[in-house]
C-alpha cells in the first residue's frame, strides 16, 4: 500500500536523522517528495540516482492517490504553513524531529504551567505567591549549560513580578485556564488550548501569554482567530459567543504588555478563509519552500532545503 511505503521511508528518514546521518536523510527526503507528488496526481521525471531506482522497484502498479483524510489542523500548524509549506511537511508529514535542545520552548511551557497554576489557587495575588509555583516548576538541568539556566530563571522572576504588578490592580475573574478544544470547521478538524478566559462585564476575555521578545498585533493572530472562533459556536452557555477581547499578553514586554483585538464577523471570515486555503494546500500535496526571517532559527535549512541552499 502507499501509505505503507511512505511509512517505510519517513521511518528510514528519522533514523537517518537521529544518526546524523544527513547524506542518507536527504535520499529519504527526496523520495518521500517523490511519493507526496505521486499521490497528487503528478507526473515524475526519473533520474539514473540509486535511491531513485530503489523506489521504482517498491512502487507497485497499483500505487494510487490516497483518498482524503480528516486534516487535523491547530493555530500552530496553519501557522507554519503560511510561513513555509515546505517547513509544515518535514514537521507534520514526514515527522522529522526538531532539535532536542530547545532551551526557549522548555522556558515558555514553564512560565505557562506557573501561570495556570497561579490563577487556579485560591487566595490574595502576591509576589510571593507566584515565585513559589516558579521554583516548584523550574525543570533544572534542560538548559543546556547552567549560566543560561541562570539568566533565564532571572528573566523569569522579573517577568512574573511586573505579571502580578499588572494583574493585582483589576484582579481577573478566571473562567478557565489551559482549556483544551477542538471543533469541525468545513471538515476540518480545528484542535487547540487556551492558556486563560475571563469573564468581565462586558463579556468574555481571551488571553494567550507569549515569552517571545517580539510584540505582534492581536489582529493579525491566526490564533486568536480560531481562539474566537470555537468559542462562537461552543454550547457551553457560560463560554459561549464572539469574546469581547482577545488578547496576546507579551510578558517581556514592559511598557505595554496586553496587545488586544475584538473579532468582528468580517475578521472571522477572513481566518475561516486563511485555514481553507492551507487545508487545500495540504491536500494538494504543495509544500513549496518560503524564504525569509524563519529561516534563521529554522532546523531544516540544512536538510534539504532548496531556498536555503539557494
Amino acid at each position: 500500500m502507499a501509505s505503507d511505503l511512505k511509512k517505510s521511508y519517513q521511518d528510514k528518514l528519522q533514523r537517518a536523522v537521529a544518526q546524523n546521518d544527513y547524506t542518507n536523510a536527504e535520499k529519504m527526503i527526496k523520495a518521500l517528495d517523490v511519493l507526496h507528488k505521486l499521490q497528487a496526481g503528478d507526473t515524475i521525471e526519473w533520474g539514473d540516482e540509486p535511491w531513485e531506482t530503489e523506489l521504482q522497484n517498491e512502487l507497485s502498479d497499483s500505487f494510487v492517490p490516497s483518498p482524503a483524510e480528516t486534516l487535523s489542523l491547530s493555530a500552530s500548524t496553519v501557522e507554519t504553513y503560511l510561513e513555509c509549506p515546505l517547513k509544515y511537511r518535514f514537521k507534520q508529514i514526514d515527522k522529522i524531529p526538531e532539535s532536542a535542545s530547545r532551551p526557549q520552548l522548555t522556558f515558555g511551557n514553564i512560565i505557562h504551567k506557573v501561570l495556570e497554576r497561579f490563577h487556579g489557587s485560591e487566595g490574595e495575588i502576591t509576589e510571593d505567591q507566584i515565585l513559589q509555583i516558579l521554583d516548584e516548576e523550574w525543570k533544572s538541568g534542560e538548559f543546556t549549560y547552567m549560566q543560561r539556566e541562570e539568566k533565564l530563571k532571572e528573566q523569569a522572576v522579573e517577568m512574573l513580578k511586573r505579571y502580578v504588578d499588572n494583574t493585582k490592580q483589576e484582579p481577573p475573574h478566571v473562567l478557565d485556564t489551559e482549556l483544551k478544544f477542538s471543533f469541525d470547521l468545513d471538515g476540518i478538524r480545528i484542535v487547540g488550548m487556551i492558556d486563560r478566559i475571563d469573564n468581565s462585564p462586558n463579556g468574555n476575555k481571551v488571553v494567550d501569554y507569549k515569552t517571545s521578545k517580539r510584540s505582534t498585533p492581536a489582529k493579525n493572530s491566526v490564533q486568536l482567530g480560531i481562539y474566537s472562533l470555537y468559542l462562537q459556536q461552543t454550547e457551553d452557555e457560560k463560554l459561549a459567543g464572539i469574546p469581547e477581547t482577545a488578547t496576546l499578553y507579551f510578558l517581556r514586554n514592559e511598557e505595554q504588555p496586553e496587545h488586544s483585538h475584538t473579532f468582528t464577523e468580517k475578521d472571522l471570515d477572513a481566518i475561516r478563509e486563511k485555514i481553507a486555503d492551507v487545508a487545500r494546500g495540504i491536500r494538494a500535496k504543495r509544500f513549496e519552500p518560503c524564504s525569509g526571517y524563519h529561516c534563521d532559527w529554522c532546523d531544516y535549512k540544512n536538510l534539504a532545503c532548496p531556498a536555503w541552499e539557494s
